[in-house]
């Protein structure tokens, strides 16, 4: 299960952000910067949007990355997820793989509908530059807080990605909780429900609700 924290965050204040004393004083080193192209597949009657789920490949430097994100829940910019991620050749999806690692019940009901690798196809895109901090807020709790900078895209349309996610690595989640309102004393932040993928999702149908 992932447990993220996602918080928005104005361009204006980033670099507040980034020069923050507590990031220096908690990191357990310097922060790592890479840019993360990633495309989302669904099919064109959108199966996977429609049991709140997600398929992506992501270029990661030299490596490639597929991922299924499906379940769970989402209170007050908490995201509650589970999520299977393995490495990939390229671009392309194999998801035959990925069902071999999945050991959920409802998410391998989603992904192994039948004829569904043939109808997989791209919707949208999600680029962006992370810079991550790795965090010892407590002695067993880590927290990695990712900066994303970038933009989603559909076609011709595009939304900005300005935000952070504190995610869990390790610890207590009130340990997380509690840090995240330290944060929100220090530079504007805003708790938000919407995931990139549904942002991508929204652009492709801007008549519907991003949080469906």
């Amino acid at each position: 299960m992932e447990i993220e924290l996602k918080l928005l965050i104005g361009a204006d204040d980033v670099a507040r952000l980034r020069n923050l004393p507590l990031l220096a004083q908690l990191a357990t080193g310097p922060a790592h910067t890479e840019t993360l192209l990633n495309t989302y597949f669904d099919t064109p009657a959108l199966h996977l949007k429609q049991h709140r789920s997600a398929l992506r490949v992501r270029k990661a430097g030299s490596k490639w990355l597929q991922t299924f994100k499906g379940g769970g829940r989402v209170d007050g910019g908490l995201h509650q997820r589970h999520e299977w991620e393995g490495e990939v050749a390229g671009a392309q999806l194999e998801l035959p793989s990925l069902l071999a690692q999945i050991d959920n019940p409802a998410a391998l009901a989603i992904l192994a509908e039948p004829g569904l690798l043939q109808q997989l196809q791209p919707v949208f895109t999600t680029d962006f530059e992370r810079t991550t901090w790795l965090l010892h807020l407590a002695p067993a709790t880590v927290v990695e807080l990712a900066l994303d900078q970038g933009a989603v895209r559909a076609g011709s349309a595009s939304l900005p990605i300005c935000e952070i996610e504190l995610e869990l690595k390790s610890g207590e989640l009130q340990v997380l909780l509690d840090f995240a309102e330290q944060l929100k004393q220090l530079v504007p932040l805003q708790a938000s429900d919407i995931s990139k993928a549904q942002r991508g999702f929204a652009l492709r149908d801007p008549s519907r609700d991003p949080s469906l």
